[in-house]
């Protein structure tokens, strides 16, 4: 199991990213990589984190009116189980690879920064940083806790991490509420759905 605060190294960031890092959308997955929704991705804000290549994953939204000397690069996927997000992994990963070779640092996003980008994201540092899939989860997770992958997306990061590791950290589980089969790492989540729905479903109950 690696050390994933290695990835990440605050005494390096410059104070005014620290400040605008204080900002709940806009999230620092490390000193040269920030993920965010399409709302933050303005002239301003862009300047001030000082980025120089953007990665949009939402190819219904226009053209950001930002400036011509970012690299833009935008990913023709869909936010649906269905869609095939993986033959974008190694393009998108090496494209932020070699940007932060150069001393860039890029934001990828978008509409909400909780599913297409997020997934983008923990695609690079699986093969970047060499994590598995759970610890670039849970990573991005901690830093980001609104991300939510949809169950096609993860299970492509789960062949994904196969294809690079040849081993996988994450499952798949039947899950009852939802009659179908998601990600353990969210069996959690909809199991506090379930005892919500269940108090709720008493209490009316009660009140009959």
């Amino acid at each position: 199991m690696c050390d994933v605060i290695r990835i990440l190294n605050f005494n390096t960031i410059p104070s005014r990213l620290d400040m605008i890092s204080n900002n709940s959308n806009i999230s620092i997955l490390t000193e040269n990589l920030i993920l965010t929704s399409a709302t933050c991705v303005i002239p301003q804000v862009v300047e001030n984190l000082d980025v120089s290549c953007i990665v949009c994953a939402a190819p219904e939204l226009p053209y950001s009116p930002l400036s011509n000397d970012l690299n833009y690069y935008k990913v023709d996927v869909r936010d649906h189980p269905g869609a095939d997000i993986s033959i974008h992994f190694d393009e998108v990963a090496d494209l932020i690879d070699q940007e932060i070779a150069i001393g860039g640092r890029i934001l990828v996003f978008c509409v909400a920064g909780v599913s297409r980008s997020a997934t983008l994201c923990i695609a690079y540092l699986m093969k970047y940083h060499q994590l598995t899939l759970l610890e670039a989860f849970d990573h991005v997770k901690k830093i980001r806790p609104k991300i939510h992958p949809n169950c096609g997306f993860f299970q492509q990061l789960m062949d994904y991490e196969k294809s690079l590791f040849d081993a996988s950290s994450v499952k798949m589980v039947y899950n009852e509420f939802l009659r179908s089969y998601i990600p353990e790492v969210y069996d959690k989540e909809y199991a506090q759905i379930r005892i919500f729905n269940k108090k709720r479903k008493d209490r009316q109950d009660r009140q009959q």
